[in-house]
Formats: C-alpha cells, sequence, structure tokens
C-alpha cells in the first residue's frame, strides 16, 4: 500500500529539503550491483545524510508529563525530539560540508584494521563467582555529612535492575570528605563514605522483579534526606543509535495506529514501563563536543517517567514497542525501564569513550578545530555521544543494550573495523555498569531492505527525493559481530519490511515488527520461549576446501534443520568478498548455495574465494533475493567470514 506523508509531517519535510540542499548531499537514483560484477560498498545508490530523519516523523509536540525527585525538581525537556534533529544540522556550521568529508576520507585509523574472523570463538567456560548478598549493610563509625547530592540519573518513577547489586552515586562539598551517608530501599540499609567530593553508595543484596508500585529509595544523613518514589525492580535496557532509535512513536502511530500494532489505543499508562529519553541536543557549550571532557551528570533535565500515552508520543518506537512486547511476554510481571540514547546522522566514533576511542584510534585530534575528529558519513565530532550522553548512565545496572546504528559507517574504511570497534566498546561498558552480571547481552538490529527508487515514485515538493543508503556491506560486517564479541545477537529484520513503495526506506515504518522480535530474542536468551522461534540460523563456522573453490558453511539454531523460504534446496543471497572488502554478486552464475545437512550449506564457486557475505546488498528482499531460514521459518541473519590465512 502506498504510504501517504501527513499533513503534520509537511512542516518538517520542508526543512528538512533546506537542509539536505544546505549541507550539499544530493540525492540519486541508479541501478544496484550488477550480477557478476565487483563492486565497493562505498557507490551508493542515494547518498543521504540522516539528518533527513526528520522529514519522517510527525511535527506533534506532545506535552511532557514531569515527575522530578523530592531533591531536584526539574522540568523534562519541552522540545520534542523531531524538532531537534533540525537543530543539529542547522547549528553545524559550513565547516562540516567544506571540511569534514575531506577528512573523513584521509583521517581513517592509520592502524591494520581488524579483518572479519575465519571461526568464531569459543565460548568461555563459566567462571562467575559465588554473590554474596546482604540486606543490611555495615553501620558506618563516621559522622553524617551536612550535605551532599545525589546523581540526576536518579528520580521517581525509576525502574531499577532486579538481581544485580544496585549503585547510587553522586557529589558532596569537599568540606564533607570522610563523613557518611545512609541508604534504605526495600527492607535493605547501606552506608558509604564520601570520598574526594564524591560518594557511591551499594545496595548489597539482589532484589527479584516487582511491578509494586508505593517502593521508596531513601538517602539521607542526620541533617538531609532524598527519596525517589514509586520505584520499580525489572529489567533496564539502553537503548542506543542513530535516527531508527529517534524515530519516535507519534511517526509510528502516523503509519501503524491500529490495535495489533500498540496503537494509541490500547497504550496502558499504567504498565510497568518507564522511559527517560536523551537525544541530541547540545551543540556548543560546556563541556565542549569532540574534546575529552565528560559529564557525571544529565544537561538536559531529562527525568525518568511512565509510559503514558502523553510521554511516550516524542519517544523511541523502538525503545518503547520492544518494552511493550517485553511485558507482554511476561505477563507484566517484570517492569522494564527504558534509556533512550540517540544521535541523527551519528557514526560509531560518536559513541566511543575517551579510552575505546584511543585504543581503537578511532578518531584524530585536529588542532584546527581543537577537537577529536571522527569518520564517517556526516562525521565531526567523535567521543561526545558517549562523553556527554551516556556516561552520566555509567555505574547505573542494566539488563542489556539494544542497538540500532551503523548507516553512517556504510563505507569500507569503517565497515571493515566496525565489528571490532563495536566490540571494544560493548567490553567497556560491561565494565562499568554491573557488579554481578557483568556480561550482559548486547542485540543489534539488522538493516531490513533498503529498495530502490519505485518506478512509480514521482518527485514533489514535499517528498523530493528517494531516501536509501548502501547498507548491505556493514549489515553483513554487523552479523559478524556474534563471532568475536560473545552473547551478542542480532535481531533478524529482513523479512520485517517489504513495501517497495514507500519513499523514506532508509527509516521503514517497521519499529513495532523490530522491537517484537528483539523481545522474543532478550526473552529467549533468559529463558522464556524458545530461541529458534526468536532468531534465525546463526552461521558458526566455515570450512574451505585447499583451493578455496568449496565452502561448507556450519550453522546452529537451525530448529529441526535449515530450508529456504520457498521450500527448495537452493540458498540465495551469497556473494564472494575480498580481503579488500570488494563484493561479488554473482550467486547463480559463478557461485551455488546448496542445503546438504540440517545444519550445514556448501558453496561451490568457479574461483578462489578470500570470504563469504550473505545479505550484503542493500536492496536484497527476503523470499526474491535471500531464503535460508530455519525450520520454525525465521531468515538467517547477514553475516560474512573470511577463510583462513595461508601459511
Amino acid at each position: 500500500m502506498r504510504h501517504m506523508i501527513s499533513s503534520k509531517s509537511l512542516r518538517l519535510v520542508l526543512l528538512t529539503l533546506l537542509l539536505v540542499l544546505s549541507v550539499g548531499f544530493i540525492a540519486c537514483t541508479g541501478s544496484g550491483n550488477e550480477q557478476g560484477t565487483e563492486t565497493s560498498a562505498d557507490t551508493i545508490v542515494t547518498q543521504l545524510a540522516e539528518t533527513t530523519a526528520e522529514a519522517m516523523t510527525s511535527a506533534e509536540a506532545v506535552p511532557q508529563a514531569t515527575e522530578a525527585p523530592t531533591e531536584k525538581p526539574t522540568e523534562a525537556p519541552t522540545k520534542a525530539p523531531i524538532e531537534e534533529p533540525t537543530e543539529a544540522p542547522t547549528e553545524m556550521p559550513t565547516e562540516v560540508i567544506t571540511e569534514v568529508p575531506s577528512e573523513v576520507l584521509t583521517e581513517v585509523p592509520t592502524e591494520e584494521p581488524t579483518e572479519a574472523p575465519t571461526e568464531a570463538p569459543t565460548a568461555p567456560e563459566e567462571t562467575t563467582a559465588a554473590v554474596t548478598d546482604v540486606m543490611i549493610g555495615e553501620t558506618l563509625d563516621a559522622e553524617y555529612a551536612e550535605d551532599f547530592s545525589v546523581s540526576n540519573v536518579f528520580t521517581s518513577d525509576m525502574v531499577v535492575q532486579r538481581n544485580e547489586h544496585i549503585r547510587v552515586w553522586g557529589t558532596a562539598p569537599e568540606s564533607e570528605n570522610g563523613k557518611k551517608i545512609s541508604g534504605e530501599f526495600k527492607g535493605m540499609f547501606a552506608e558509604t563514605l564520601i570520598e574526594n567530593g564524591t560518594w557511591v553508595l551499594t545496595f548489597g543484596a539482589r532484589m527479584e522483579a516487582s511491578a509494586e508500585m508505593g517502593h521508596t529509595m531513601k538517602l539521607y544523613t542526620d541533617a538531609k534526606s532524598v527519596e525517589f518514589t514509586d520505584v520499580l525492580v525489572g529489567d533496564v535496557y539502553m537503548v542506543i543509535g542513530q535516527s531508527n532509535v529517534a524515530y519516535a512513536m507519534n511517526e509510528h502511530w502516523n503509519a501503524n495506529n491500529t490495535d495489533d500494532k500498540a496503537g494509541k489505543n490500547v497504550i496502558d499508562g499504567n504498565a510497568p514501563i518507564r522511559i527517560h529519553y536523551n537525544s541530541l541536543t547540545q551543540m556548543t557549550g560546556y563541556p565542549q563536543r569532540g574534546t575529552e571532557e565528560v559529564c557525571d551528570e544529565l544537561r538536559n533535565g531529562s527525568v525518568w517517567q511512565k509510559a503514558t500515552l502523553a510521554n511516550i508520543g516524542r519517544f523511541s518506537a523502538i525503545g518503547y514497542l520492544f518494552a511493550y512486547n517485553y511485558i507482554d511476554i511476561t505477563d507484566g510481571d517484570v517492569p522494564v525501564g527504558i534509556i533512550e540514547i540517540d544521535g541523527n546522522g551519528q557514526p560509531l566514533g560518536a559513541f566511543m569513550p575517551n579510552e575505546v576511542a584511543k585504543a581503537n584510534k578511532t578518531d584524530r585530534f585536529n588542532d584546527s578545530k581543537g577537537y577529536y575528529v571522527t569518520t564517517g558519513v556526516n562525521a565531526d565530532w567523535g567521543r561526545y555521544m558517549y562523553n556527554h550522553y551516556m556516561n552520566p548512565f555509567e555505574k547505573y545496572a542494566i539488563a542489556g543494550i539494544l542497538w540500532y546504528q551503523g548507516e553512517s559507517d556504510f563505507q569500507v574504511a569503517n565497515a571493515r573495523v566496525f565489528a571490532k570497534n563495536f566490540s571494544a566498546l560493548m567490553t567497556y561498558m560491561r565494565g562499568t555498569h554491573n557488579l554481578v552480571n557483568k556480561d550482559f547481552p548486547v542485540y543489534f538490529i539488522e538493516f531490513p531492505t533498503n529498495y530502490q527508487q519505485h518506478p512509480d515514485f514521482k518527485p514533489s515538493a514535499v517528498i523530493p527525493f528517494w531516501a536509501a543508503m548502501d547498507v548491505g556491506l556493514i549489515r553483513s560486517v554487523m552479523g559478524s559481530i556474534p563471532q568475536i564479541l560473545p552473547n551478542s545477537y542480532q535481531v533478524v529484520s529482513s523479512d520485517l519490511w517489504l513495501d517497495d513503495t514507500y519513499w523514506n526506506t532508509l527509516h521503514p515504518n517497521c519499529k513495532f515488527e523490530q522491537g517484537q522480535r528483539a523481545a522474543k530474542l532478550a526473552a529467549a536468551v533468559q529463558g522464556l520461549g524458545k530461541m529458534e522461534e526468536a532468531a534465525g540460523p546463526i552461521l558458526v563456522s566455515v570450512e574451505f576446501s585447499e583451493d578455496k573453490k568449496t565452502a561448507v558453511l556450519t550453522y546452529e539454531n537451525v530448529g529441526e534443520g535449515l530450508k529456504t523460504s520457498d521450500g527448495g534446496t537452493d540458498v540465495l543471497g551469497f556473494a564472494l568478498i575480498s580481503k579488500s572488502y570488494a563484493l561479488t554478486q554473482d550467486q547463480g552464475k559463478n557461485i551455488v548455495a546448496t542445503i546438504t545437512a540440517p545444519n550445514q550449506i556448501t558453496i561451490e564457486s568457479k574461483r578462489a574465494m578470500d570470504g563469504i557475505a550473505y545479505n550484503s546488498v542493500y536492496w536484497n528482499e527476503y523470499g526474491e533475493h535471500v531464503n535460508l531460514c530455519n525450520s520454525y521459518g525465521v531468515p538467517a541473519g547477514a553475516t560474512l567470514m573470511f577463510a583462513p590465512e595461508e601459511g
């Protein structure tokens, strides 16, 4: 069905057109990779800066409820996220246009890129130390502090992580060093000392999930008390990414306002879902973007909120719909807290903390600009999404991360190191958030089909271009992440977006389906439901013949066995990939892939293979160009794997 743009979106679409023209990006249409030709993913059929994300977002602003903690009343930001993307591009000076692209090409990390793995890693043995739970902690022999502050990531209506030792932290005047603060929550008691003007209090017992209202967390001395009311215990997820995370519920409702897809009529504001909204807003001032300066506190005034109809309109659709489906699976017994971190158009280098950026050389200091410049489409400032928006939550215990980003890293130079750099970021975050369950799961969304321009598409003043991007290579690269990052999972999306007539295929209207599959996957990882119904076949190894003209691929999570969507044995969607990451789409001419065992596929090639990739063409459509699935009908995700080096 042809999608029509809402009249409420007209204003922002016009703004988008002005932005696209101002930053000099050209929307163009071309044919896809021809069969049998070798191309690199640097070729863009429609090169589009992600600052156009606001074109697909409704201009409808939704009033925000503001329930701040008793310590420091604050108002939630009144500006809806659909308007914030228009700030970022307009306040980016012309240097983004005139200087950054040239640096993007030249300031690629100098280290030798890590190639995709040749085989999946062996899962490490369980070495988790025994966890001791202490309900009533030690009473410290120290006088109480006169004054202290609690970090503003904590507010009323928050969710804290079940089965974790919860840390609460803050600051105090230097004169309070050596003095103590007490804390109470759900029968637990703990104390801590102030050191160097900071403090961290740890509740020493793990708690079961509880959606019961009325529980108060109290931090106090004999001179001051701070209380947070209606604190729930459940699963907290950080939802992080670019414009597909910024894509809000308002836009979802514009396209899918039906009861079966979480339409407005079925939103229950009393459901145990809590949201915390953080979107790219700050452009200038302290802390300076692209520097090593970090925010210990949130600077946007955001607070935890109940997921009422009024509050969720501007919130991330993929984030809310993940939670919506998650509580359906758990019958509402496990509350869900969603922390949204989004940055329209930002490459992975913008999400890197200082330590990881330095170790992996994801950016380079630019003397003339006075800050670190990263690489990628629409790239400039490095590090700041982490330093400004993620760092304040660094010690907040979480159940996992849901990631939807990578579009701005589609070019070969960024794509070839993406899996390594992403794994380094996740490893760093696993070292900061949790005290008990440190290796929390990471879920990343597979990019669905980015269709080529439909022949019936007619540019207009309202919709002047077809929005697509060559995400084929980065899609396959991201599919290799589970081979190097344990406990990470791809949320397969190839079968979730099949509308080739919608102009903004870069931001598809399938967030409900993606959120539902991600929720099923997260639940299955915790033992609720079958993994085979939540994820498709997962590539675990490839064995190449001596002449590298034959490859045997072994999968897990196949159910009763591998199959194709059409019931045949010939598998569509494989390509050859060279060590330089050039792709050869010649299946059916020079390579043939066949199911040869319940968990194996054999690929025969007329020439030696450096490596193989699956679903690496951005316009691949499930059932037409890719067709591998498990016995439950869940598609295989995009991936790639290289042959081992000789010698």
